[in-house]
């Protein structure tokens, strides 16, 4: 009896030629993923830009309003400035624990005026975005 198995030709190792990618073929596929990166990545600055601008609007329309109009009520005057939000009199305590806090997300100081120029009888609180535009707690039909 013989015990070995005899392995068709077209099985064999040997015969077998090996297959893979060609250099080719992988610098192609390279080249496409970089040329569909190249696309993403020059929609993300608009995305990211866009949501830092939606984030300065909802500091100046509420998130800050709410400091100002608490300070207001807690103290009975508005503040001089936003860092008395940080250190306000008469042991209230502090509405903004960090002065990153009150800056805008391009890192710049949110802008206050009281009595406001724009919200006449109140205050106003604005920041300015990269391209110019001034983001404020006003309505923009309205302002100066």
């Amino acid at each position: 009896m013989n015990s070995s198995i005899k392995i068709p030709q077209e099985l064999s190792y040997k015969s077998r030629r090996p297959r893979g990618f060609t250099l080719v073929e992988i610098l192609i596929v390279l080249a496409l993923i970089g040329i569909v990166a190249g696309l993403a990545m020059s929609n993300l600055g608009e995305i990211f830009g866009g949501g830092k601008v939606k984030a300065a609007q909802t500091w100046v329309n509420s998130t800050g309003e709410a400091y100002v109009n608490s300070y207001l009520a807690m103290v009975g005057d508005y503040p001089k400035s936003l860092s008395d939000l940080q250190n306000p009199p008469n042991g209230v305590p502090p509405f903004v624990k960090r002065a990153s806090d009150l800056k805008d997300p391009w890192g710049k100081d949110y802008v206050y005026q009281y009595p406001g120029t724009n919200n006449s009888g109140s205050f106003d609180l604005s920041t300015t975005a990269p391209d110019g535009t001034v983001i404020g707690n006003w309505d923009s039909a309205t302002s100066n």
